[in-house]
C-alpha cells in the first residue's frame, strides 16, 4: 500500500473519529459564557448572530460553543481568558520530513515557540496514522520525500479536514512547483533553507499565538 492509499484507506473512517473526538470536547451554552463572563445571554447571543463569536446549532435549535472557539475569541478581543478555558488549548502539528536533522530542528522550534503539541514523522504511513489519530491543526510537509506524492497528500489532507493549516516546504524552488502546491491546498509554501524567523511569521498567521492561551 503506497502513503497515498493509506491516505484514502483512513478518509472513509476520519468522519466518525472527528465527531467522536469532538464530542469529548467541552462545549458552553450561551448562558454558560454569560456566566463566566458576569454578562447577560443576550449579549453572548448577539456575538454569535453578527459573526463574531464562533458557534453552532444543535438538533432543538440551540446555540453551542466549542472551548477553544470561546477562547479564541476572548484573545482577540483582549478580554481576560478564565483559567478553564487555558487548560488543553495546544494546538497539534505534524511535522512530516525525512531529513533528521530538520526534523529535530523543527520540533525544538516549534516546543519553544510554546503552546503546541509536536508530532514527528518520516514517512507518509505514520503521517496519516497521525491525521486520524490526532487531528493536527497545523502539518508542516515535505512535499518531496522518497515515494511520496505531496501534492496528492495535500489535497487528502484538506479533504480529511479543511481547517487544518498546510505549510508546504521543499528544496527545489521552482514557480510551477510552488503554484501547484498551493493549488492542492497549501496554505503557504517554503523554500529550503529558510528562516525560522519567517516560518514563525507563518505560523502566526495562519494558527495565531498558542502561547498565549
Amino acid at each position: 500500500m503506497t502513503p497515498v492509499s493509506f491516505f484514502s484507506t483512513i478518509k472513509n473512517n476520519f468522519k466518525i473519529k472527528k465527531i467522536t473526538t469532538m464530542n469529548k470536547n467541552k462545549t458552553y451554552t450561551t448562558f454558560d459564557i454569560a456566566k463566566i463572563l458576569d454578562l447577560s445571554p443576550t449579549t453572548v447571543a448577539n456575538w454569535i448572530d453578527s459573526g463574531k463569536l464562533k458557534a453552532f446549532v444543535t438538533v432543538g435549535g440551540h446555540r453551542r460553543v466549542a472551548r477553544e472557539d470561546l477562547a479564541e475569541f476572548l484573545k482577540e478581543n483582549r478580554m481576560p481568558l478564565p483559567s478553564g478555558l487555558a487548560g488543553g488549548s495546544r494546538l497539534k502539528v505534524l511535522i512530516v520530513e525525512d531529513d533528521t536533522k530538520f526534523l529535530k530542528i523543527a520540533a525544538a522550534f516549534f516546543r519553544k515557540l510554546g503552546g503546541f503539541e509536536v508530532f514527528t514523522v518520516a514517512n507518509g504511513f505514520e503521517a496519516g496514522r497521525i491525521m486520524e489519530s490526532q487531528l493536527p491543526e497545523l502539518v508542516v510537509l515535505d512535499i518531496m520525500l522518497p515515494g511520496l506524492d505531496g501534492f496528492k497528500v495535500c489535497e487528502i489532507i484538506k479533504s480529511l479536514n479543511r481547517d487544518t493549516k498546510v505549510v508546504a516546504v521543499t528544496g527545489y524552488d521552482a514557480d510551477n512547483v510552488k503554484r501547484r502546491m498551493l493549488g492542492s491546498g497549501a496554505d503557504a509554501y517554503l523554500t529550503k533553507p529558510f528562516s525560522f524567523r519567517e516560518l514563525e511569521k507563518i505560523v502566526r498567521d495562519l494558527v495565531g499565538d498558542p502561547s498565549a492561551a
